[in-house]
């Protein structure tokens, strides 16, 4: 076994009472936690955590969240506090941690052996590391398989999650049928666990937060043509995009993990921000652009590499925002004027919040503070780096769930955000290659 969880049924799953240090027991939430809004913070926390780990693993993203609620005691276990372990994962080697070190729980009694737990620097890093787990060991992997089968055939979410919780609770937990009774109520529930599903359920994070990814369509070997005209898209490029001015990348940023995400300046018309990115690279522009003319089947791919080439310079000078402002002209938002503006990005798409519901206008050469954590309200029309629209990706062949640009439907960014990680390690990028095909509709080449 690669874990032990911790006395699931000792946790009260709710805010404890005051209580002093020494009644604070080994596995239990920290006496006088979690509190109502604790815990509202620590669903939302590992919600959008979750779901960025069904993209990547196709696990259920309802079951994942509420077993990180359920092992940390939303968070106030002392593991969960000391070592970002939301899971009680134990740690048998530095090989099966990844190279993470260890964390021992002192306070551990001599009946439950090993109270070695694996540090995560996060907890992006601890419920992507778990998910993973869950995916691909011997022990739940035809449990993942299942589950993305019954999925695919139409299964009812719920049904799904249940039956995977049932599939991996033994020998995930030494009583495997309280865990998975447990799991359900807090799935139900997170915030009040029980027998009834209520509106607030999680089972929601499976059935629209987790977009259904074309599968990788395997690329032919180039031919003498390709090469070509892929060194010729590359040297195109990198004229263009120059050195960029950017910190060292970070690999937990928040639903982004594992990419090197960069903190970079970037300058338009004298304004000056710095922002969060993940920029491709020349080599990655040729390449996505290349597989996009072969994806839209033109007969002169050539003039189509030129086509899409010039789109993404016009859209977004090869720019990929993860979070912040870029300033641009008013008349660019769909405002009138060359006034500069600072425009929110997430995840690629122009959105607005609660707190940035218009764009702001630039002062003293720069933007305010950009609101990264807030929930979007409205996720807008383009998607970079192509300014690829819901249309464009819909009539590709898209099939999730991303409202219109009337309804300005935030599902558009979880969309765009899973479409640019699969094509981040790959020759195609879905996005571009539906810009492609829409070009080729407009007869912008043959």
């Amino acid at each position: 076994m690669t874990v032990r969880l911790v006395s699931l049924f000792s946790l009260a799953l709710a805010a404890s009472s005051p209580a002093v240090a020494e009644d604070w027991g080994c596995y239990d939430p920290q006496p006088g936690h979690p509190t109502s809004a604790e815990k509202s913070e620590f669903v939302s926390l590992v919600s959008a955590l979750a779901v960025t780990a069904e993209h990547r693993h196709g696990v259920p993203a309802s079951a994942i969240a509420a077993m990180a609620m359920v092992e940390s005691g939303y968070g106030w276990t002392r593991t969960a506090k000391q070592a970002n372990n939301f899971f009680g994962w134990k740690y048998n080697s530095s090989s099966a941690a990844g190279g993470r070190k260890s964390f021992s729980l002192a306070c551990q009694p001599p009946a439950d052996v090993n109270n070695r737990y694996v540090v995560f620097a996060s907890a992006a890093d601890a419920v992507n590391f778990v998910a993973e787990k869950l995916a691909t060991l011997g022990y739940y992997r035809q449990d993942a398989e299942a589950y993305r089968l019954a999925r695919a055939a139409g299964q009812p979410v719920d049904t799904a999650v249940k039956a995977w919780v049932v599939g991996i609770s033994d020998p995930y937990n030494w009583r495997p049928a309280e865990y998975a009774k447990t799991l359900t109520r807090v799935m139900n529930d997170p915030i009040s666990p029980s027998d009834q599903v209520s509106p607030r359920n999680l089972y929601r994070l499976s059935e629209d937060g987790a977009p259904t990814l074309p599968a990788p369509v395997p690329a032919s070997a180039p031919d003498a043509q390709d090469e070509q005209l892929l060194a010729t898209t590359r040297a195109w490029f990198a004229a263009r995009i120059g050195s960029r001015s950017c910190e060292a990348p970070v690999t937990t940023f928040p639903r982004w993990d594992g990419f090197p995400v960069q903190l970079c300046s970037y300058v338009d018309s004298g304004i000056q921000v710095k922002t969060y990115m993940l920029n491709p690279s020349p080599d990655q522009l040729a390449k996505w652009t290349v597989t996009a003319c072969s994806d839209a089947g033109t007969l002169d791919r050539r003039a189509c590499a030129v086509s899409v080439s010039k789109a993404i310079m016009e859209a977004s000078s090869a720019v990929f925002p993860v979070a912040g402002f870029i300033p641009e002209p008013a008349s660019s938002g769909g405002g009138q004027g060359n006034a500069m503006q600072c425009f929110l990005f997430r995840d690629g798409v122009t959105v607005t919040t609660m707190s940035t519901p218009s764009a702001p206008a630039a002062v003293n050469a720069t933007c305010p503070a950009p609101d990264n954590e807030g929930a979007v309200v409205k996720a807008r029309r383009f998607a970079r780096v192509a300014s690829t629209t819901r249309a464009e990706y819909l009539a590709a062949g898209g099939v999730d769930p991303v409202g219109t640009d009337a309804d300005g439907d935030p599902r558009w960014l979880d969309v765009v955000r899973a479409l640019y990680q699969q094509a981040w390690n790959s020759d195609r990028n879905v996005l571009i290659s539906a810009k492609a095909k829409s070009l080729k509709a407009a007869h912008r080449f043959p």
